[in-house]
């Protein structure tokens, strides 16, 4: 699932790199938030399979949920969670999407979420750290790992409040999930993508 995701780190421009570190420095002399929570206007969750060898399907979930506990100051004790709709699955093909809701797929109806919880967040630089945490689907819980880059730190120009823009990248693999339907025609290995923007977690 888009929890479309590539399997390569990836590597931002000096520039872009420079100047993140620097407003995210910045930023943190001015209290940024540790609470976060993922705009849903600007978040895709995608991810794409071969078909037959012919060509690359690609398709997203419409509907996630996610939340980030992130302190600059100590980024080893992240914590991120994502919940992703099921049946919110969008491949631009009607007549697919149906089949893919049903028990040859995602099985929408006994399970209608899948889940990803990290349990452990090692940061190889400023910007990028590797994920690793259980990932659950059609009631299989298993260990992912994603590649995480953090893309931007800074108050939007817009609303000005704090945004954290990010991409997580990584690879299911469905059939270990039981998901083996077509496994000789449409590739089991998954990647997906996660890309997003991340605000402040406001108190109800």
């Amino acid at each position: 699932m888009h929890i479309t995701l590539a399997s390569v780190l990836i590597r931002p421009t000096k520039a872009l790199f420079i100047g993140s570190v620097l407003a995210a420095t910045t930023m943190a002399s001015a209290a940024l938030p540790t609470q976060w929570q993922l705009d849903n206007s600007h978040t895709r969750v995608g991810f794409e399979v071969e078909h037959l060898g012919f060509s690359t399907t690609m398709g997203r979930f419409d509907k996630v949920d996610g939340t980030l506990n992130y302190d600059i100051k100590a980024p080893s004790k992240t914590q991120m969670k994502f919940v992703i709709d099921t049946d919110s699955i969008n491949t631009a093909w009607d007549a697919r999407d149906k089949h893919l809701k049903t028990d040859d797929f995602f099985n929408v109806a006994k399970y209608p979420t899948m889940t990803f919880k990290s349990t452990q967040v090692n940061f190889i630089n400023p910007q990028q750290a590797k994920v690793t945490g259980d990932f659950t689907l059609l009631g299989k819980t298993k260990p992912l790992t994603l590649d995480v880059t953090l893309k931007k730190i800074a108050n939007s120009p817009m609303t000005k409040e704090p945004v954290i823009g990010f991409r997580a990248t990584g690879n299911i693999d469905r059939a270990a999930y039981g998901m083996t339907t077509f496994a000789d025609g449409i590739t089991t290995n998954v990647p997906i993508q996660i890309d997003g923007e991340l605000v402040e977690k406001k108190a109800k």
